[in-house]
């Protein structure tokens, strides 16, 4: 200690910590003012939207039942002949057709689910194409398609009932630009998309329940799908990644917002040698379900388990605007077996996630029950690069051709032996008229389904905090860009800090709230904590060197990082 120097436990540095940490916090709070959030882009810019239209369809059967073959020789020309609200009734057989549906409140429907087929051949586009409100399409397989196996577009009135799409290689089952909806007790495999889509539509009033989507791109896929969209009570297992909302700027109606994601059991998604897949699809390899770029959605009540990456995964999306994630809720859920994290959330705009109750082991970061609690504590995560680096990996690899790929029809076949629809050509017949406000349906009731009693829980992967090792040379190098460097800097940055800052309590060159601001700081805003320190609290150098130092190691930093997006072809 110098002669007459006293400890102090305030000073001017003291003053100055307090002022630059409320700065920050003020930022944290508001958000990161340079960057154009989609959100913000929006705002300034209405996009077109859809009118949502009242029906067309009638409200009830006519009592008219087109038979086929009996009455007519194809699909297409019983639908063709029909007037708004018939039934056209199909025997068993293979039909090789494709079939355009332009006429509103109809009723398609095969006598034998697993006998009435109609078969792209792999070379026709879609199997059934709906453009009339209130279309109804029950008991019937679709395959072979070289677009989607059936698809609703521009409609309002929509069901599909006990339908098994096989092959259909970009979507299974599909609605688009339609409202007021239905998707039951159904069946798609072989999609590199998805098996089941629901996109552009605000409020979609839509359910997709009962279903089952195996060796697809994703299991579910939702662009820009929001408001009343309820996908539950589903089991989707060996895609690629599981259950998908996300938003694009390629669609309308950006961002995806309040959909509900429960009831569901989600297993064994991260299919590499059975599914096909393109780059989007990709990036999302190996999770239960992903948000990516959705805002005030609920996932809740489902049972995950050997997802091999991770169960519940939010992020947010970066398409021709910054699409960030915000709002979501992750309840109550159960997740074992998980190779990366059970639950894992992305930063670094995330705004305001939140996760409790959840029966998980891991997450990314850390402590994302506690941290991020929906019913306590919610910090800011604006740093959490970890999650953000392995669909960007993902990404990279799909550019660089090393995802693998099936052609169309290689994905494994179901037997088909699924179940019919109830009271078969008996069963009463139900236009597409109201169907969302006529379902018995709470979503209140929804509760997690029972774990089987056979089910072994895989081993996690190993991974250096929260990079899985085994993910391949991409994954690793933007994990190790984005997320280990970062790391390192906080805590070896944080404990030169604590060093310097300590010994300068003990030489009474700083006072002790000094000492405990910098290092409150250093600790609670990781990264920024010891780059603020390094130059406005060290004192080893000039000001002026400083920062200079500083924005050299961080423009090296950026530089690399944009330099290995490009070289992976994200960008």
């Amino acid at each position: 200690m110098k002669p007459g120097a006293g400890r102090r436990f305030v000073d001017g540095h003291g003053i100055g910590v307090l002022a630059v940490a409320a700065a920050i916090m003020a930022l944290l709070g508001v958000g990161f003012g340079p960057f154009q959030t989609g959100a913000e882009a929006s705002a300034g810019n209405t996009p077109a939207v859809p009118a949502i239209h009242s029906s067309d369809a009638p409200e009830e059967w006519t009592g008219e039942t087109r038979n086929v073959p009996a009455d007519y020789p194809t699909i297409q020309s019983a639908v063709d002949a029909a007037a708004p609200g018939d039934l056209v009734l199909i025997e068993p057989g293979v039909y090789k057709e494709a079939v355009s549906v332009t006429t509103p409140g109809l009723v398609i429907r095969g006598v034998d689910r697993n006998r009435v087929i109609l078969d792209g051949e792999f070379t026709r586009n879609n199997g059934f194409f709906v453009t009339a409100d209130g279309v109804a399409i029950e008991n019937i397989t679709a395959r072979n398609f070289v677009t989607n196996g059936f698809y609703w577009d521009g409609v309002t009135g929509y069901r599909g009932s006990y339908l098994t799409a096989i092959d259909d290689w970009v979507y299974g089952i599909y609605a688009f630009d339609s409202v007021d909806g239905l998707f039951e007790h159904s069946y798609a495999s072989g999609s590199w998309d998805a098996g089941f889509y629901v996109g552009q539509c605000d409020p979609c009033n839509a359910v997709v329940t009962n279903v089952l989507a195996e060796f697809n791109g994703l299991g579910y896929s939702g662009t820009n799908s929001s408001g009343d969209i309820y996908i539950v009570n589903s089991e989707w297992r060996y895609n690629v990644g599981g259950i998908v909302p996300n938003t694009l700027d390629s669609e309308l109606l950006p961002p995806s917002h309040d959909v509900l994601v429960a009831g569901n059991y989600i297993h064994h998604n991260g299919e590499s040698e059975r599914a096909p897949n393109r780059s989007a699809e990709w990036s999302s390899f190996g999770n239960g379900v992903v948000l990516a770029g959705v805002r005030d959605s609920v996932v809740r009540n489902n049972l995950m388990v050997n997802n091999a990456s991770g169960g519940v995964e939010v992020v947010s999306m970066i398409d021709a605007n910054l699409w960030r994630s915000g709002g979501n809720e992750v309840r109550d859920n159960m997740i074992r077996g998980s190779g990366r994290a059970d639950l894992l959330l992305g930063g670094p705009l995330e705004d305001g996630s939140c996760f409790s109750g959840n029966d998980a082991r891991s997450s990314v970061p850390y402590f994302l029950n506690t941290l991020h609690d929906c019913d306590g504590i919610n910090l800011p995560l604006w740093y959490g690069l970890a999650t953000s680096s392995d669909p960007l990996g993902r990404i990279a690899q799909a550019a660089k051709g090393q995802n693998p790929q099936l052609e169309h029809g290689d994905a494994p076949k179901p037997r088909l032996n699924f179940d019919q629809l109830p009271d078969g050509i008996d069963a009463e017949v139900v236009l597409a008229v109201d169907v969302f406000e006529s379902l018995d349906f709470d979503p209140d009731e929804i509760t997690t389904p029972d774990l089987p009693d056979d089910v072994q829980f895989e081993d996690p992967k190993a991974s250096i905090f929260g990079v899985v090792l085994s993910a391949g040379f991409w994954p690793v190098l933007y994990g190790a860009l984005m997320w280990w460097v970062p790391m390192a800097v906080w805590i070896f940055g944080g404990l030169w800090a604590a060093l310097k800052l300590w010994l300068g309590f003990v030489n009474a060159d700083r006072s002790m709230l000094t000492a405990l601001g910098w290092t409150l700081l250093v600790v609670v805003l990781p990264v920024i904590g010891v780059l603020l320190f390094a130059v406005f609290g060290y004192r080893g150098r000039p000001l002026g060197a400083r920062i200079v130092r500083l924005v050299g190691a961080v423009v090296v930093w950026l530089a690399a990082t944009a330099g290995a997006l490009m070289w992976g072809g994200v960008f």
